[in-house]
């Protein structure tokens, strides 16, 4: 749990803040609060402190003043700046040290959240790049690529990671793989879960080592486990499909062989720009869907051992997902406790309810962008967002465009 720090003169703000969110369920926790630069300061010296929330204006010691004397002396925190409108010469002052985001007063719940939600995701890979050795770095990749095939990683973020990472985003084409386990004949319908154990590394090294540097395969397991494999290429360098049909053929034989298992490869579209390969992943798992391989869908990754009443809040959103929709109205609608169903939800999808519901709206607007001529402010509001300006920026993060460029998109394809 991340320990946050509350900086602000102003009673109401300190009173306020922690009723604006539910700070638990997004993996975080206010530890203190302080009305001055000096009180703020003191408390980061004798306590652990993760991020600092602190507003730009304050009498003595001000924010900027704290954040340049929290640099100096090397405290490694994240700083949130609140501000107003009058206060946006400060805010660029403040950016030149590295704050993570300028908030604007009063602030608005999803705001807060998606800032939070952010600060906290570079807070685990700091630590992740701090504390882990080489295996662990490898799951660090594996989950910034798993995120860039699903759509679920913003256009910033995906270029430092990959950046650092060392994923190479500047092919001209790309295409996913999907490796699926199916039913053994002798085992009774039972699909063996790569979660279990190590089958799906296991697949994902014969597949490596059968397809070899056709199509630059990089194998990796998605966060759910399944095996997948992409593909890059320049344009003089693309693989023949019948030959790449031929090697994900042999790859299903290799597995057979060596594994005993059964499985089926899928190939997504071809895309030509690195923006776009959650499209072929998606028609990948939408081409097994249709040949009755597998289940797709939020859905489709949920544990076995969820608790019953889980399914019934996932119906719920994807059918009410263009209503106004919180944890807190979710847990008055199922009478339970809205930390504990928001602990119930994570541990069940592996992912926080907001990040859940905002995907399942980002889905249908791009839907109602490639299918229809409503207005950008008018498929906001209907799939759930009331500012235009909040929808444009959270569309943006889960698919690397904002919606009138996708819609572009969508009319020149």
């Amino acid at each position: 749990m991340y320990k946050v720090l509350i900086v602000d003169d102003e009673p109401f703000i300190l009173d306020g803040l922690p009723y604006v969110i539910d700070w638990e369920e997004h993996g975080a926790e206010i530890a203190a609060t302080a009305r001055s630069g000096e009180e703020a300061l003191a408390i980061l010296e004798r306590q652990t402190i993760h991020i600092v929330m602190t507003d730009i204006k304050m009498p003595s010691m001000d924010g900027l003043q704290l954040i340049e004397t929290a640099r100096s002396r090397g405290m490694n925190v994240k700083f949130i700046v609140l501000s107003g409108y009058d206060e946006f010469e400060l805010v660029k002052k403040a950016v030149v040290y590295g704050v993570e985001n300028y908030l604007l007063k009063p602030l608005e719940e999803e705001e807060l959240s998606d800032t939070l939600l952010t600060t906290i995701e570079k807070l685990d890979h700091e630590v992740h790049l701090s504390i882990q050795n080489k295996q662990n770095y490898s799951i660090v990749k594996e989950n910034i690529l798993y995120r860039w095939v699903s759509g679920q990683i913003g256009h910033e973020e995906l270029v430092s990671r990959a950046e650092f990472l060392h994923i190479d985003l500047a092919y001209e084409h790309f295409q996913v793989g999907v490796v699926h386990l199916l039913p053994r004949p002798d085992a009774a319908g039972d699909v063996p879960d790569p979660l279990k154990g190590p089958l799906s590394y296991a697949i994902l090294n014969i597949c490596g080592e059968t397809i070899g540097s056709c199509g630059n395969c990089l194998p990796f397991s998605g966060i759910n486990g399944v095996p997948i494999l992409l593909f890059a290429w320049n344009g003089g360098d693309a693989p023949d499909p019948q030959q790449l049909a031929a090697l994900l053929e042999r790859c299903a034989d290799n597995v057979r062989t060596y594994l005993k298992l059964e499985v089926a490869i899928s190939l997504g579209t071809v895309e030509q720009d690195y923006r776009s390969v959650q499209h072929s992943y998606r028609a990948a798992c939408n081409k097994l869907d249709r040949d009755g391989l597998a289940a797709t869908g939020p859905s489709a990754s949920i544990a076995d051992d969820a608790h019953p009443a889980i399914m019934k809040v996932i119906e719920y959103i994807d059918e009410h997902y263009s209503q106004e929709m919180s944890l807190k109205t979710l847990s008055h609608h199922f009478n339970m406790n809205a930390a504990y169903l928001g602990q119930l939800f994570k541990k069940a999808t592996g992912d926080m309810f907001s990040n859940y519901l905002n995907r399942i709206r980002i889905e249908k607007a791009k839907q109602l962008l490639a299918e229809s001529q409503l207005k950008a402010s008018e498929i906001a509001s209907a799939v759930g967002f009331s500012n235009l300006q909040y929808f444009s920026n959270v569309f943006f993060k889960y698919t690397g465009f904002y919606p009138t460029d996708f819609k572009k998109q969508q009319l020149q394809s």
